[in-house]
């Protein structure tokens, strides 16, 4: 039995992460310096029915308020996504749209919408992400400064974070236990001596051993969708890269370039580039 919940399943993700004193200390190590001390949150309905009546709505992970009033969605993605970024704005329009009444009139509106940040984690490699945090916003592409400052979107890549216990912050401890907490015997004793009081109770929390019959039924039901959902999402995210080389390679054989260049630069073997000639 494993000791400790693994926080990228979806039981395991909601359950620890829908206590507020445990998303404060969250939001406070990922938002440091975006937005001041949060000292409250109030979870939303995380279901946003699409507007036409035959359109499809979306179901957010978990979407929460800040006692600033910001909007913060928190979406948990294990499997290869190529187009999430797509997926990601269409989230952040989604909650933006929202803070729209019908018939608004710009120009009696007294202030800007409240800000809304998107936080993604991502539990497994997506080519398009090349470190552990990436932060986006729109910016002025001319003059590199911040265009408009209403959304601010995180990216975790959770295999690219690397643990170093001589210099870490609150965050690096968030980062670590989301990415190997499932797979740990024991915390690094640093995690004590560092951690804030949402910390200390996501590890009491997240003990397999608390859990009722029922919830660990839950969560091992959760903890195979999850496995079961990497190994279909990766074998057709691996199929559609494969199909990809093979197309570049079949256009670099009628430019005549070398087959040892075709096989750098598509990674596929000298023998399956020459049966393409065939």
């Amino acid at each position: 039995m494993r000791k400790f919940i693994d926080l990228k399943c979806d039981f395991g993700f909601k359950y620890c992460m829908q206590d507020e004193e445990i998303m404060k200390s969250f939001l406070n190590a990922m938002l440091e310096g975006e937005t001041g001390q949060i000292t409250s949150v109030k979870f939303e309905n995380v279901e946003s029915p699409h507007p036409g009546r035959r359109q499809r709505g979306v179901n957010f992970d978990l979407l929460c308020t800040t006692n600033q009033g910001e909007s913060i969605l928190i979406e948990m993605q294990n499997a290869p996504q190529k187009l999430f970024k797509t997926r990601a704005a269409f989230y952040v329009s989604t909650i933006l749209t929202k803070q729209f009444t019908r018939g608004v009139k710009w120009e009696e509106m007294k202030e800007d919408i409240s800000r809304i940040f998107g936080i993604f984690i991502m539990g497994e490699n997506n080519y398009w992400l090349n470190k552990a945090i990436t932060r986006t916003s729109v910016y002025d592409r001319d003059e590199l400064v911040e265009f408009w400052d209403r959304n601010h979107n995180f990216f975790l890549s959770l295999p690219h974070f690397k643990w170093d216990k001589k210099n870490i912050t609150t965050k690096d401890i968030w980062l670590y236990l989301f990415k190997d907490l499932g797979t740990m015997d024991r915390i690094d004793p640093s995690v004590y001596e560092r951690a804030d009081e949402g910390l200390l109770k996501l590890l009491e929390k997240a003990n397999v051993a608390a859990l009722s019959e029922e919830e660990y039924k839950q969560y091992e039901a959760s903890m195979k969708a999850l496995e079961d959902e990497i190994d279909m999402e990766e074998h057709g995210f691996k199929r559609g890269m494969e199909a990809k080389a093979i197309q570049i390679a079949k256009e670099m054989l009628q430019e005549s370039f070398p087959i040892e260049t075709i096989a750098k630069i598509t990674q596929l073997s000298i023998e399956e580039i020459k049966r393409l000639k065939e």
